[in-house]
């Protein structure tokens, strides 16, 4: 495809962005990085937490669905960067060994005062269809 612009975003459009999974040894890594809380660092502890075992940090969750959606819409465009989330839901845990699957619904575009445009997407991933994450967020694009 041809470099993405605002004009080419097309609201209602979902885009398939394929896949990625998360291993043990990421979700400790992460764990131990950036939320070092026992339910991502330490699997004993995990074992005892509500959730019966190690799972990744929600923000290793949201983290694990942006190179999908880089590749797939965003790494070929005009897009001048993140206006920011305006809601995030993480109805179920990621565990080590599962692949998220990532889409990403078109909800709205814009033009903005300064010109430039606005697009409004929804971030869904689901992990053998239980959905894991459902973000929405604005970009903004050069026009």
């Amino acid at each position: 495809m041809d470099r993405r612009t605002f004009d080419d975003v097309t609201v209602g459009e979902t885009i398939d962005c394929g896949t990625n999974s998360v291993t043990r040894e990421d979700v400790l890594a992460f764990g131990e990085a950036f939320d070092p809380l026992g339910m991502h660092t330490d699997a004993d502890a995990a074992a005892e937490s509500p959730f019966g075992g190690l799972i990744a940090s929600g923000i290793h969750t949201l983290a694990l669905t942006q190179p999908p959606v880089v590749e797939r819409f965003y790494a070929d465009s005009d897009l001048v960067a993140s206006r920011g989330f305006e809601s995030v839901r993480l109805p179920a845990p990621v565990r080590p060994g599962d692949t998220l699957h990532v889409f990403l619904d078109v909800l709205d575009k814009h033009v903005a005062d300064s010109g430039r445009g606005v697009v409004t997407t929804r971030r869904r991933a689901a992990v053998d269809d239980e959905r894991v994450l459902e973000m929405t967020n604005q970009t903004v694009w050069e026009r």
